[in-house]
């Protein structure tokens, strides 16, 4: 039988200390990382990481963000940038380098709601990649590079954004279960 595939709240209308917690650091490293460290940014971060925390609160309560996955998911995140940014930048500079662009639909196995659409958003965050639609369990990305296998790069990004909320999917191919 298949895992729970939604992303019910853990206690169905509380919000207890832990999820406040766990937003608040989440946000302060965000804040942190935003701000270079600096000292002086925490005088006017602190109450946007106040209200920032409790509207995805009230927003996404649903939502179970995995302290672990967030932390795997960013030098990831961050490595693909850099590599999809000097792709394109390379392309933009030499001319004779190949360019050819078109869509590719792609079977998301990840849940429906906030796990797709968040797939849909760090994708069109890649350099060279946009989402164009997700319709039903079906994903169509614009690339610039129909030759790259987007469909090995959208597997190996599912599980990580699986991850972001505590979702592990199947070894099958299947769907995805609480974890």
């Amino acid at each position: 039988m298949p895992g729970n595939t939604s992303l019910a709240p853990r206690r169905a209308g509380r919000i207890g200390w832990q999820d406040w917690m766990r937003r608040l650091l989440l946000f302060a490293v965000f804040w942190w990382v935003l701000s270079g460290g600096d000292a002086h940014g925490w005088l006017l971060g602190a109450p946007f990481i106040v209200i920032a925390s409790w509207l995805s609160l009230q927003l996404w309560a649903d939502a179970q963000l995995s302290i672990t996955g967030v932390l795997r998911f960013l030098p990831w995140f961050a490595y693909q940038s850099l590599v999809g940014a000097v792709d394109v930048a390379q392309r933009a500079l030499r001319p004779g380098m190949p360019l050819k662009p078109g869509l590719v639909r792609h079977r998301v196995r990840l849940p429906a709601g906030l796990c797709r659409v968040s797939l849909a958003n760090v994708i069109s965050m890649l350099a060279g990649t946009l989402s164009a639609d997700l319709v039903d369990d079906e994903l169509v990305i614009h690339t610039l590079d129909t030759g790259r296998d987007m469909h090995a790069m959208v597997r190996d990004l599912e599980p990580r954004i699986a991850a972001l909320f505590s979702l592990e999917l199947d070894a099958d191919g299947g769907g995805a279960g609480a974890s």
